[in-house]
């Protein structure tokens, strides 16, 4: 059932796109970042498939009498199946060509559950932060919005026939309740789950719906507005649009009251757009449009070429990202022209063919990514040693299985000191180096409070760690502990506030102890500078390379954590407390050369920051060498 074809429709799609786009590819403008609020671009093809769904089954329902689930379901599978299918296919190879062993696997998996329009719940599960560094490497971590979509179009029919059925033509007001209490939802999650509030269906619904009562009050009621209101309403929308792309936006992406920003405005246009307004005439002009028809596969293919450039470091300049958008434009070109708009059209592709070449790619692929999970991604397309890895992924989810399995463990009272590590995750790497090595300090029981240093300012006051409430378990481990660690990445925030944190801590009889800033090394690409070496030599650095290298090590240490040293040296001196310097475990300032593998060749750090646990395990033993804890 076909509607009456809106260019604007269109012209917001391609806005969508243009946003999504730009925020993936962290384009930057006189050192600042552009339209930081892109994301929202995700949120505008929400609204308009809630539109153009309720829209087609309304129409076939009102025309026939009787809603075809089966033909509906066929229709949304020729629209998404065959160029999803064509862009997983276009990404294997790549994959093979760059991604890392562990990488590859969850890649294989990602696209089982992309195929079973389950990403969403793939991705939250792993942990993936949408918008975080480590995502920028997932080809298919886009595809997330797609299976929001397809679970949406599974349901979504069931409950509109249902209220078509039992509420008639007064379908406005149930539709209306379901999508304010989507919406108190996501706002409530927004604050206790943010990585849960962004990939699941019932923090998007209201997105949807939205849409479908923007229909819904179309059909009921007719608007009559002069074209220059149109203009206005329109205009205001594409500044609700603009300003949410580039000011009022949040960093995480996660949807909530301010996401009603972008949908009002996408709101507007659809509502109020007028075919003899000057402003639609603008937003219907084909250059814009074209780039709407095309924006499905635009946005398929747009993300694995940018995780497949970045982790190949193949574009630098605007020059080679101008290649690498050619390369996008062409490949979404040739799929809405070769592979969307034929697998749409039953004349050229009947119903029979159209199963029988979707199963058949689908099993392909299947087989494809089974056989790569079972070969643990196959290994030997990489220079490996037995102790030695350059798959940033694998030891990011070594760190968060690390982070599981330690959790913050009870003091026992075997007449042992207790020691409670408190900061960022840097805190929890110091934590990590002395809880592994436990055996070693038989004197002392470790745990750990996971915090902003600057939370603990009035932590003995309400029991509150900035604006959450502590658990019982973090209560008893704050008062049971005899001394507190200060571990941390220390911002401007926490330094101003650490020499009232120090006192009050002091009032409660507590000892203090001081580790300083971490030097921040080299880590471009998701490389080290050990990773670039073994990646070009196929071997690690013999003794007189590893020399070499170590002295590269210490020159790419950041300036600032020097800054930040001699800020808590001067109230550790002041408040009379131990300080000590954790390059001191790492870097030989004599020498100016920095340790980066263990005895046995394991990396010391993962990225410019993070221990490894085997680099956790070696410091741990230094702290104990040097009895920084006597």
């Amino acid at each position: 059932m076909k509607l009456t074809y809106r260019p604007e429709i269109d012209a917001l799609r391609a806005i969508a796109v243009v946003g999504v786009l730009i925020y993936h590819a962290k384009v930057h403008f006189f050192n600042s970042l552009l339209f930081q609020g892109g994301y929202y671009g995700v949120d505008i093809f929400f609204i308009i498939s809630g539109y153009l769904i309720t829209g087609i089954i309304i129409k076939e329902t009102d025309e026939n009498l009787k809603f075809s689930f089966q033909n509906f379901y066929l229709r949304r599978a020729r629209r998404i199946l065959p160029a999803l299918l064509f862009a997983i296919i276009i990404s294997l190879p790549l994959a093979w060509y760059s991604l890392m062993p562990y990488s590859f696997v969850e890649y294989s998996k990602s696209i089982i559950y992309t195929i079973s329009f389950l990403s969403n719940f793939f991705f939250y599960i792993t942990g993936l932060e949408y918008g975080a560094v480590s995502g920028l490497l997932k080809p298919l971590l886009h595809t997330w919005s797609l299976s929001v979509e397809e679970q949406f179009y599974i349901f979504f029919p069931i409950v509109l026939i249902f209220l078509i059925k039992f509420f008639k033509k007064e379908i406005f007001n149930p539709i209306l309740i379901i999508t304010f209490a989507s919406l108190i939802f996501a706002q409530y999650f927004y604050v206790i789950n943010q990585n849960l509030n962004f990939y699941f269906l019932p923090s998007r619904v209201w997105e949807l719906l939205f849409g479908s009562l923007i229909f819904i009050y179309q059909k009921n009621k007719t608007i009559e507005i002069s074209n220059i209101l149109s203009d206005i309403l329109c205009v205001l929308g594409l500044i609700f649009i603009l300003i949410s792309f580039n000011i009022f936006y949040e960093i995480n992406p996660s949807p909530s009251i301010k996401t009603l920003i972008p949908i009002i405005g996408t709101a507007l246009i659809i509502l109020f757009a007028k075919k003899e307004a000057v402003i639609t005439k603008l937003l219907s002009n084909k250059s814009i449009t074209s780039i709407g028809l095309i924006s499905y596969s635009l946005y398929l293919f747009h993300y694995p070429i940018f995780a497949f450039v970045r982790s190949n470091r193949l574009a630098q300049g605007i020059f080679e990202y101008s290649i690498v958008a050619i390369i996008i434009l062409g490949l979404s070109i040739f799929s809405y022209y070769f592979i969307e708009k034929p697998f749409r059209d039953k004349k050229k592709v009947s119903n029979h063919l159209f199963l029988r070449i979707i199963f058949t790619a689908i099993s392909i692929i299947l087989v494809l990514a089974i056989v790569i999970i079972k070969n643990d991604g196959f290994q030997k397309r990489f220079p490996s040693t037995k102790n030695f890895s350059t798959d940033y992924q694998k030891y990011l989810k070594e760190s968060r299985e690390l982070k599981y399995e330690l959790g913050n463990p009870k003091f026992k009272y075997e007449n042992k000191k207790n020691i409670l590590v408190v900061g960022n995750s840097h805190g929890r790497d110091t934590f990590n180096a002395l809880y592994l090595n436990k055996s070693l300090f038989d004197k002392f029981e470790f745990s750990i409070l996971d915090t902003q240093i600057n939370c603990l300012e009035d932590v003995f006051k309400e029991f509150l760690l900035c604006d959450r409430k502590m658990s019982n378990l973090e209560k008893k481990l704050l008062f049971e502990s005899e001394i507190i660690l200060i571990s941390t990445s220390f911002r401007p925030i926490d330094l101003n506030k650490l020499e009232t944190i120090i006192d009050n801590l002091k009032k409660k009889k507590k000892r203090v102890i001081l580790f300083s800033q971490k030097p921040g090394f080299y880590f471009e690409n998701y490389l080290t500078l050990v990773d670039e070496f073994f990646l070009e030599f196929k071997k690690l650095p013999d003794q007189e390379e590893k020399k070499s290298l170590e002295k590269k090590y210490f020159l790419t240490m950041s300036d600032k954590f020097n800054e930040t040293n001699l800020r808590l040296k001067q109230i550790a001196d002041k408040k009379n407390i131990i300080l000590f310097k954790k390059e001191k475990l790492f870097c030989d300032d004599l020498n100016k050369r920095c340790e980066f593998l263990t005895k046995n060749n394991r990396k010391i750090f993962y990225d410019s920051y993070h221990y490894t646990t085997e680099g956790a395990k070696y410091l741990g033993k230094k702290i104990f060498q040097l009895d920084w804890l006597k």
